[in-house]
């Protein structure tokens, strides 16, 4: 039986890692693998209550409960927790996925000690690492490192199927869109003022917290009033969005696998971003590229994307994210789980 420590939807009412749990517990239902998601209450996110084979333990949480090794049910046979725990039991591999690298990269201090050290012990005591990029797998060789008998598995995201080109009327809009947090890394202001040459289009920010008066800091007025934020929205919301923008701007200087990026093409959203390694892997020949980190340069490749070369960066973009689906993420790392607990 595999067991899935639950632990992130007490951590996070919404996220990345929270949807690539989400989707393989979803897959484990559909293929009826045996299977227990253990819960710590109070939860931050609603998971169901099981079934086609997969049973669901709530229990409360204790002091601490995020740092603390998981309660692990006998029969256990795999371990995969949501967010670097151990089991408080051995006799069984365990997985971990390896989402990023940001802590160790960005934090100092108190804060990537707490984080990097739970992390790298989770990393070292596992049987199997799944990385969901070649990049973030080059990153783990470089932070902690690995052992000859750990096995290693990049697995690429996936992304929604909600994602899809839709038959819409011309949008009078003219807008770039940003979707995601804009602190550090994530380099806002390039795209900020990349708006300085791109008179005509406003700026669209979905996600990432309300649009404070100090982002916009410095920024001329004929700027600041192009700047729009949209707020949180559902995935069929954000789908219309892609689906009606000039193109998406990604311009983060470091991701683990960028999953904007993939929903704006499965969209028919062409993609603007800088040389990320990790999202420059994931988008491929699809990806319209500003090679130099200068608001000039991003304007140019921007307004590419609107030019007689849309419609193959399109096509482009359809073609890649094909590749990416959360069926295919997990019928991967259920393969991992097998070759772990040799059965079938």
């Amino acid at each position: 039986m595999i067991t899935i420590d639950g632990i992130v939807f007490s951590l996070q009412g919404h996220g990345g890692i929270s949807v690539y749990f989400h989707t393989l517990l979803d897959y484990l239902k559909r293929q009826r693998v045996p299977a227990t998601l253990t819960m710590e209450t109070p939860a931050r996110q609603a998971v169901g209550e099981g079934g086609e084979g997969m049973s669901v333990i709530r229990r409360r949480a204790r002091w601490l409960e995020r740092y603390r090794t998981c309660r692990v049910p006998p029969a256990t046979s795999v371990f995969h927790s949501s967010y670097y725990r151990r089991p408080d039991g051995g006799g069984f591999p365990t997985v971990v996925t390896v989402h990023d690298f940001i802590y160790e990269r960005f934090s100092s201090g108190p804060r990537r000690w707490v984080h990097g050290t739970q992390k790298a012990a989770a990393i070292q005591a596992a049987q199997a690492i799944v990385c969901v990029s070649e990049s973030t797998r080059q990153d783990l060789l470089e932070f902690i490192g690995v052992r000859s008998e750990q096995s290693i598995h990049v697995i690429h995201n996936g992304v929604s199927d909600i994602f899809r080109p839709l038959e819409l009327p011309p949008s009078a809009a003219s807008y770039v869109l940003y979707v995601g947090q804009r602190a550090g890394y994530k380099n806002f202001p390039l795209a900020l003022n990349a708006l300085t040459f791109l008179p005509g289009f406003e700026l669209y920010c979905v996600g990432g917290g309300a649009l404070h008066s100090r982002e916009l800091a410095g920024v001329p007025a004929s700027v600041a009033g192009r700047v729009r934020h949209v707020g949180l929205v559902d995935d069929e919301t954000l789908n219309t969005l892609y689906n009606q923008a000039a193109c998406l701007v990604y311009p983060s200087t470091y991701e683990g696998f960028g999953i904007p990026v993939v929903e704006a093409m499965r969209a028919g959203c062409p993609v603007v971003s800088v040389a990320c390694r990790a999202v420059v892997e994931v988008g491929r020949d699809a990806l319209t590229i500003a090679e130099d980190p200068d608001p000039r340069v991003l304007a140019d490749a921007i307004l590419k994307t609107v030019s007689a070369d849309r419609p193959s960066l399109v096509k482009r973009g359809l073609a890649v994210a094909r590749e990416y689906s959360w069926d295919r993420t997990h019928a991967q790392t259920l393969a991992v789980y097998r070759s772990l607990a040799d059965w079938s």
